[in-house]
């Protein structure tokens, strides 16, 4: 499941759009189109920077950050998805062995490890549907009795009292990204168009 952001050609009301001619319609979709390729490349490296997301996770090959809509000279519009599914927090689990109970050093924010003394990887029996996992291995931690879970935002009850937990979705964190990035992508458009259609301004 992913979340959709758009990348749009705003202000234009005030002309309509039929009247634009068509070699200006399609030169802004086809900045519009670099516009958002270039959004994706600059959210993945504003992320990669917040959060430690093993090497290739945010390749467009694999699919949980991507130009998913592009623009067209009727539709001034590119989309790019981010992945919602939360992300096993094995994933950036960096020792620690499967069914062990010695504790397992975690790394969210890239070079910042801490060890979670009471965690534990697991393999889970069947793949979660709603956690993005890694070889199907969760990272686990069981409560004592009557121990209550102080954040149910970072955990996920698998029986019992045991819960595997998770860490940010790419969407989270584009969210936080996307606003930082969003002026100097609309400047690139506004160039990109200028350049396309050979003017001098």
């Amino acid at each position: 499941m992913s979340e959709a952001y758009v990348i749009a050609v705003d202000g234009l009301e005030a002309r309509p759009y039929e009247t634009l001619s068509r070699d200006l319609r399609l030169n802004m979709a086809r900045a519009l189109n670099k516009g958002a390729d270039r959004a994706r490349t600059a959210g993945a490296r504003r992320i990669e920077a917040q959060v430690g997301f093993p090497a290739g996770y945010l390749n467009p090959s694999q699919g949980r950050l991507v130009v998913r809509g592009k623009a067209t000279r009727d539709d001034l519009e590119a989309t790019i998805s981010a992945r919602v599914r939360p992300t096993s927090l094995a994933r950036f689990a960096v020792g620690g062995t499967v069914g062990g109970r010695t504790g397992v050093e975690v790394a969210v924010e890239p070079g910042l490890a801490k060890l979670m003394k009471r965690a534990f990887l697991i393999r889970l029996k069947a793949g979660n549907a709603d956690l993005e996992t890694k070889n199907n291995l969760g990272l686990a931690i069981r409560l004592k009795p009557g121990e209550r879970v102080m954040n149910k935002r970072v955990m996920k009850q698998i029986k019992g009292n045991l819960y595997v937990l998770y860490g940010p979705s790419v969407s989270q964190v584009f969210q936080t990204v996307r606003e930082d990035i969003s002026p100097d992508i609309a400047d690139f458009i506004g160039e990109e168009v200028i350049r396309l259609m050979g003017l001098d301004i």
